[in-house]
């Protein structure tokens, strides 16, 4: 006989999506610590591709959960966009920072660890099906009954899989590699600099190269990659890895010299769907803007 265990919230996804929507609910009411429960198929601190950029709109989400960033990052001062030989840039201070996922999204878990919440890492959702007054989430380690589902398990989610959600797909492309560099080499260390190129737009790219200056454990990173929209799905599909490619060779790098990694980002509809009855999408199993 499987353990049945029941919760008011079941969260699916520990990165900050599942983290946040916990937060906000034990800052309307502490008493809620012991009605929600977290599961991940993960353990953190994890790997997690992504720029790793935190904007104003991140910061302020935090601050109002009466919270500063307390991991390593990278403060962009300046952002400069690229197109050819035309450039725009605008400052701030800062304009954003740069974290590693793996860090900040593990902080975040902690956080929340630290109210009483319970994250339960290392736990697989195996099937999941809606009932009138409840949703059953079979895991690789129990049954939970939960009045409400959030599924906030990233691009690929693995509850919209199962529920077969009736949605288009909105899924984007990126590829991201790591490039150890001298800082003093580099206006983007030395300048606080960010750089989104759009020039790969005109050989059909929906989207932009990038170079954003990090750290990884106290060491000096390129975090680079291209990005690709997907938001006009009827035009051809562009070579990411040969635009990655070319736009390093303008950098004088070379992508058979590093690891290349790349994953789907599922991006914002205002008509999408985010909900059925029991049932809520949260962060990239929604979609980013």
């Amino acid at each position: 006989m499987e353990q049945v265990e029941s919760t008011d919230v079941l969260i699916v996804g520990s990165g900050p999506a599942g983290t946040s929507t916990a937060l906000h609910l034990l800052q309307q009411d502490e008493s809620w610590a012991k009605r929600i429960m977290i599961v991940d198929k993960a353990v953190h601190p994890r790997e997690k591709l992504c720029g790793g950029g935190i904007t104003h709109m991140g910061a302020n989400v935090l601050a109002r959960l009466g919270m500063t960033i307390d991991v390593p990052s990278f403060i962009v001062r300046e952002a400069k966009i690229v197109y050819g030989r035309y450039s725009f840039a605008f400052k701030g201070n800062p304009v954003f920072r740069i974290v590693r996922r793996d860090e900040f999204d593990h902080w975040l878990v902690q956080r929340v660890e630290q109210k009483d919440v319970a994250v339960r890492q290392g736990e697989a959702v195996l099937s999941v099906t809606t009932h009138d007054d409840y949703v059953e989430v079979k895991t690789s380690k129990s049954v939970i009954q939960a009045k409400v589902l959030v599924a906030a398990d990233g691009s690929r989610s693995t509850i919209r899989s199962k529920l077969k959600w009736d949605d288009e797909s909105r899924v984007a492309r990126l590829l991201e590699i790591l490039t150890p560099e001298e800082p003093q080499e580099h206006a983007e260390f030395r300048e606080a600099q960010a750089v989104f190129d759009f020039t790969p737009t005109g050989d059909g790219l929906q989207g932009y190269y990038w170079d954003f200056p990090s750290y990884v454990n106290g060491e000096p990173f390129m975090n680079r990659g291209v990005f690709d929209s997907r938001a006009r799905p009827d035009r051809p599909k562009v070579d990411l890895v040969g635009e990655l490619r070319e736009s390093l060779a303008e950098r004088e790098r070379d992508l058979d010299d590093y690891k290349l990694k790349g994953h789907p980002i599922r991006w914002f509809d205002k008509n999408g769907k985010y909900a059925i009855p029991r049932v809520i999408l949260a962060g990239d199993a929604a979609g980013a803007d």
